[in-house]
């Protein structure tokens, strides 16, 4: 469907934040279905950093006013969700924010470093007005996929703040197609794919990712060795065998299962023998979550041993 010795990526225009590609030639009526699947795929799958829990001494909450601070908790809280961050670990990583004296604090502020920067160094945090003003914030930062919830995680620090993180890197997509030629022949298309990131991924990066992607889930139609097994559904399975499945099964949002096999609870079974206790002790384990847990048990013919 693509003549790949004619095929080619041309690069209109790109930015730290926008491109513009075009992809040619594809057969006639491809376009839309490439250029949609990519904008979709974008929008949702590519992975991206953002702040998710702050710590400043002497405050427990957000409802607090700053010693010589402009700004309200809230409001600086706010802005820090606005930085965007360059990192691509998969374990948390902590930055410091010490600023002292009058003036505007802003995201260059951040100490930090060659594996996790920030991508957008002008964004405002606070405003000093005093010359005696200190504010020092330690923010810890994830590599995630779509958007947390503040109120879905928990913490057992004292004084950590935990904030509603936006990790998705890509901020719009558009495609159009127009028909082109190859030759003789006029029934092509022609793709033009624009693309607007947060600047910590570069926008040919972010395609490239959303095309494999793409690819990854395609594959999983030619290549079902994995589906050799019978497939046996979690409702027609015996309790002793669900027991042994993955906790991912159970529809939670990717952070809370991560944290969940984090903790050691990798099954239904290491999850019911451990109680609801203490699995709600477990990080970044909400009441919602374990709410949908307590459904999802209920449902299969389960329930909580202690």
């Amino acid at each position: 469907m693509i003549d790949t010795s004619r095929f080619h990526i041309k690069t209109i225009k790109q930015t730290a934040s926008y491109g513009k590609f075009e992809l040619s030639p594809l057969v006639g009526g491809l376009g839309h279905t490439l250029g949609n699947s990519l904008r979709r795929i974008l929008l949702i799958t590519i992975p991206g950093a953002a702040i998710t829990r702050i710590k400043i001494n002497g405050i427990t909450h957000l409802f607090t006013t700053l010693p010589g601070v402009k700004e309200d908790l809230v409001e600086v809280s706010l802005n820090l969700k606005k930085i965007k961050f360059a990192y691509s670990k998969d374990e948390p990583i902590v930055l410091l924010l010490d600023k002292k004296g009058k003036g505007v604090v802003t995201a260059a502020d951040i100490a930090d470093n060659t594996v996790c920067k920030v991508a957008n160094p002008d964004q405002v945090i606070a405003t000093l007005t005093d010359d005696k003003a200190h504010l020092k914030i330690e923010m810890t930062i994830e590599r995630g996929v779509g958007y947390t919830l503040a109120r879905e995680q928990k913490t057992d620090i004292v004084g950590e703040i935990i904030l509603d993180s936006t990790f998705t890197p890509v901020l719009k997509a558009n495609y159009t197609v127009e028909p082109t030629r190859l030759g003789k022949k006029s029934n092509y298309d022609k793709l033009t794919m624009e693309i607007w990131t947060d600047a910590s991924v570069e926008p040919l990066d972010a395609l490239k990712a959303a095309t494999k992607d793409l690819m990854n889930a395609l594959s999983q139609i030619v290549d079902t060795r994995e589906f050799d097994d019978e497939v046996i559904t979690l409702d027609s399975m015996p309790i002793n065998q669900l027991a042994e499945i993955s906790v991912e099964e159970i529809e939670l949002p990717l952070r809370v299962t991560n944290a969940l096999k984090k903790a050691g609870y990798l099954t239904i079974d290491a999850l019911v023998k451990a109680g609801r206790s203490d699995v709600s002790k477990a990080k970044n384990v909400g009441e919602k979550s374990l709410k949908i847990i307590d459904a999802w048990l209920k449902e299969k013919g389960f329930s909580w041993n202690k």
